[in-house]
């Protein structure tokens, strides 16, 4: 029997974007483990609680096992090669073990190898390290875009065919609405644009917040800031507004009724190695306005607005478009929207990376 080991550790950490797309795609190889005997994979994670956000789902061909005394970047550079040795290691998550030769790894963007972002020194040398490093003897990378590939294959200077494109999918319908969010947050019968985005200068909020904050004809219209902070990025300061709301983090379940009743999904980002806000509005048939860029053509082609992610008054002209026609605007996006969801499946990239897999066990 062939046996491989997954890279584990996202299971100790709160979901965002990167999280995801490691929880989703381990749901989806575990479904097509089910017809594998031959295979046998196994998660490592430290020796820790699980995040509560992936306790409700239970493996039941991937095991699960927790190993060491160490955590974080400690456990998966000094114990995770030690536990894995003799056989193929998975990284789904940016990082992996310097000192592992016999593995894949992912890399979802490489923006810590470019100036385009707020991250803190400190942050984008380590990253820079694991990846330079890992790059050099990974028997595969992944990644999520077209966009990403050439942006590792340009920044690391690694062979295309090194790099295989997976992606990410919508994962929120496994969740049922929670529209008690609504009342939380005051938004019952009120129209609102969503917004998902961090403290990080890429994401560019602040252009959106600052439209909604200052511009008299969108007052009485609500734009509602999904998000967190993280301690690796510079500061970016919070507008306040009567019509600004910041939830922070909340439950996938809250976010599925947010991204379900919004006028539009709101995507500024300057920088994405995919964007998966994306895929999970048009999931709900919501309107997306994004910034135009190539990633973001790549993910949504003809399925959303774009506008200049440098131009308030272009970012403005798509949002009055959406509520100034909102039926007819959505009804034009709609079927687009549906086709282009068809080449984003987490069952799909999983056997696609099962594979690959394959190739190198």
């Amino acid at each position: 029997m062939k046996k491989i080991y997954l890279n584990c550790r996202f299971l100790t950490q709160r979901v965002t974007g990167v999280q995801r797309f490691a929880f989703e795609l381990c749901k989806a190889l575990d479904v097509i483990l089910e017809s594998l005997s031959e295979l046998e994979v196994v998660a490592l994670m430290p020796n820790q609680a699980i995040n509560p956000q992936y306790i409700n789902h239970e493996f039941k061909n991937i095991k699960i096992y927790k190993c060491g005394g160490l955590s974080g970047h400690l456990w998966e550079q000094l114990e995770l090669p030690r536990y894995s040795r003799g056989s193929l290691l998975i990284n789904l998550c940016n990082t992996a073990p310097l000192f592992k030769l016999k593995q894949c790894i992912t890399l979802h963007d490489v923006i810590f190898m470019t100036n385009q972002d707020s991250q803190k020194l400190w942050f984008k040398l380590w990253y820079r390290l694991i990846a330079r490093v890992t790059s050099l003897s990974a028997q595969t990378i992944f990644t999520v875009s077209q966009f990403s590939k050439a942006e590792i294959v340009r920044l690391l200077n690694v062979k295309p065919d090194r790099v295989m494109v997976l992606g990410n999918a919508p994962s929120l319908q496994s969740y049922t609405y929670a529209n008690e969010v609504f009342t939380r947050f005051k938004l019952e019968n009120k129209k609102y644009f969503l917004m998902i985005g961090s403290n990080s200068s890429r994401k560019n909020t602040q252009i959106v917040a600052k439209l909604f904050a200052l511009d008299h004809e969108l007052s009485e219209v609500l734009l509602v800031i999904v998000g967190g902070k993280y301690i690796n990025l510079g500061a970016v300061d919070e507008l306040v507004a009567d019509n600004l709301i910041y939830t922070d983090y909340i439950a996938d379940s809250e976010l599925r009724s947010l991204y379900a009743h919004a006028e539009a999904l709101i995507f500024p980002s300057l920088y994405e190695g995919f964007g998966i806000p994306l895929v999970e509005a048009m999931a709900e048939s919501t309107v997306v306005i994004a910034s135009d860029i190539p990633v973001i053509r790549e993910v949504c082609a003809d399925s959303a607005l774009y506008f200049d992610p440098h131009s308030i008054n272009s970012l403005k002209q798509q949002i009055m478009l959406s509520l100034d026609n909102p039926n007819a605007t959505l009804i034009k996006l709609k079927h687009k929207t549906q086709t282009q969801l068809v080449n984003y499946q987490w069952a799909k990239f999983a056997k696609i990376m099962l594979e690959t897999i394959y190739k190198n066990v």
